[in-house]
């Protein structure tokens, strides 16, 4: 009579989570919960390794079906980061086009061991690098990363930090036109953010932004910092536009197709996980793990058409609970842009 009952619970679990995760476009709180995608996969994978011994076929069959429809949402991403045994290895820079090494870090203002970061980061990303959570016991290791760049930009708790010339900076603000006629909370809302217009080695232009959105849960939060972003961003051109932080948004959730809808960009972090990474282990005092324990990707690059991803990778462990994210892109030459 236990068995029967824990398996008829169990059952019901998979079959609950299958439905929730199929309605994610209809309410964002469903949504929210296809942010942990990994870890459901394996809790219901265990589930369905609980029911094959029941004896009623059906149940078993019901299991199956319900664990596969638990999978699907995450298919597509997973396919996108699989690596193309057929592409070609990215050759040099032709004449007109430039290299950039940039990176996004969150240092997390509990990080007990930041200066790791602040020796590792700035070689791996010494054109741009982004920073989320610069205080608290992160705050000296973000000033000694920023006395290794020539340029600064600040606003909040995030940084930019370039060897390009920053020509203009500031803090991103909710336009004026939206604050004159705004009439509900949502239009106010701006996440932490600050943004850079770079002069580039050939003299161009291009804009970078550092952000940090919030959780996706409780209420509408992320949703309104994420069209108070899009549209504060929007008066500058999309082709050049670097947006890359912690976005609390992680794949296959549709809050990461909807600020790429929203910024007109490109999302090129596919497939890679950055949280939780040692540090949240390191903090509770439970050691470091023996693996890399990263199973949620929520920090991320956008990047307009004008730039070609050359690479993107998870970095180095710096004490944070996120990996930082570093990336080498192109800026095509103008023959060559789509």
């Amino acid at each position: 009579m236990r068995h029967t009952i824990s398996a008829i619970l169990v059952l019901a679990g998979l079959i609950g989570l299958a439905v929730i995760l199929a309605l994610a476009p209809l309410w964002r709180g469903f949504d929210a919960l296809r942010e942990l995608w990994p870890i459901l996969v394996v809790l219901a994978t265990l589930g369905v390794l609980f029911l094959l011994g029941n004896r009623h076929r059906q149940v078993r069959w019901i299991a199956l079906a319900a664990l596969l429809a638990i999978i699907a949402p995450g298919l597509g991403e997973s396919w996108r980061a699989m690596p193309d045994p057929f592409a070609a290895t990215p050759a040099s820079p032709r004449p007109g086009e430039i290299d950039l090494a940039i990176g996004t870090h969150n240092l997390w203002g509990r990080n007990a061991s930041p200066d790791a970061a602040a020796n590792l980061l700035p070689p791996m990303a010494p054109d741009v690098l982004a920073l989320q959570e610069a205080f608290g016991q992160a705050r000296a290791a973000a000033d000694a990363m920023q006395a290794q760049y020539a340029f600064a930009a600040r606003c909040r708790s995030n940084r930019l930090l370039s060897n390009l010339p920053i020509l203009a900076s500031g803090c991103v603000e909710t336009p004026p036109e939206v604050m004159a006629a705004a009439t509900i909370p949502c239009d106010w809302e701006m996440p932490p953010a600050v943004w850079a217009r770079l002069q580039l080695p050939d003299g161009s232009e291009a804009v970078f932004v550092s952000v940090h959105l919030t959780w996706p849960f409780p209420g509408a939060t992320q949703d309104c910092q994420r069209r108070g972003l899009a549209r504060a961003l929007a008066h500058w051109p999309q082709d050049r536009l670097v947006i890359m932080g912690d976005f609390n948004a992680a794949a296959p959730a549709l809050a990461l197709s909807r600020l790429s809808r929203d910024f007109g960009l490109e999302r090129r972090s596919i497939g890679i996980a950055t949280f939780p990474a040692e540090g949240r282990f390191e903090q509770a005092g439970w050691g470091t793990p023996p693996f890399a324990p990263m199973l949620l990707g929520i920090d991320h690059i956008f990047a307009g058409e004008a730039w070609q991803t050359i690479s993107i990778h998870a970095g180095p462990n710096t004490g944070s609970d996120h990996r930082p994210l570093l990336a080498r892109l192109r800026l095509r030459a103008a023959d060559a842009q789509p």
